[in-house]
């Protein structure tokens, strides 16, 4: 007579089986739910990181800027993207005589000109650059520069106004605001003579067109 007390094995054994294969899929399940909340850790870590650069970027190009700040600032953004139209898409017209103007009766190669320019550089750094020491922060601000940069990178120059244009915006008006920094150094004032700052006018005559600069 067979014994009905004996246990089933193979009933424990798939029984066991089943148990450590739950077991397994939970630590799978689980070891799934670490990485996927270390990607997602990740992911956000990266995403602060990206927003700090674009935070501390967007304070370094909103605050006031050094003048070796300008200076590249307007080499980067107004001279190198300038382009001048093609000549038969330009303006056309003769050139009226100089008449009552300063103008070069003859050219020569101005061969130490990056020498002395070198010098002024480093003269006008002396005030407002100093070696050694933390540069004032006294100009516009790259956010400025770039927005007046906008319409120099998207259009070629193609008429004298455009020239005028330019000249006024991108270079004298900035001239200005480094002379008139200067101009609050007593000392720079009288090294530069630059007595009271300087002042870029353009008269224009509607009849002939014939333009006078100035600068006092």
């Amino acid at each position: 007579m067979a014994d009905n007390s004996s246990p089933d094995y193979e009933a424990l054994y798939r029984k066991a089986e089943e148990e450590r294969r739950q077991a397994e899929e939970l630590r799978r399940q689980a070891e799934e739910l670490r990485r996927q909340a270390e990607e997602r850790e990740a992911r956000e870590a990266e995403l602060r990181r990206q927003a700090e650069e674009r935070e501390a970027e967007e304070k370094v190009r909103s605050q006031p800027t050094t003048l070796e700040e300008l200076i590249e600032g307007c080499h980067d953004l107004f001279s190198r993207p300038l382009q001048v139209g093609t000549p038969s898409r330009s303006t056309k017209g003769s050139i009226p005589p100089p008449t009552g103007k300063y103008c070069p009766t003859s050219l020569r190669f101005w061969s130490s000109c990056p020498v002395q320019l070198q010098e002024i550089y480093d003269s006008v750094s002396t005030y407002l650059q100093p070696a050694g020491k933390d540069a004032p922060r006294l100009f516009s601000s790259l956010l400025v520069l770039e927005d007046h940069s906008r319409q120099y990178s998207s259009r070629k120059l193609r008429s004298e106004r455009d020239l005028e244009h330019y000249e006024r915006t991108a270079v004298e008006n900035y001239v200005r605001d480094i002379i008139d920094r200067l101009c609050e150094i007593p000392d720079a004032r009288k090294r530069f003579r630059l007595g009271d700052g300087i002042l870029f006018e353009n008269h224009e005559c509607s009849a002939d067109r014939r333009v006078r600069c100035t600068a006092v």
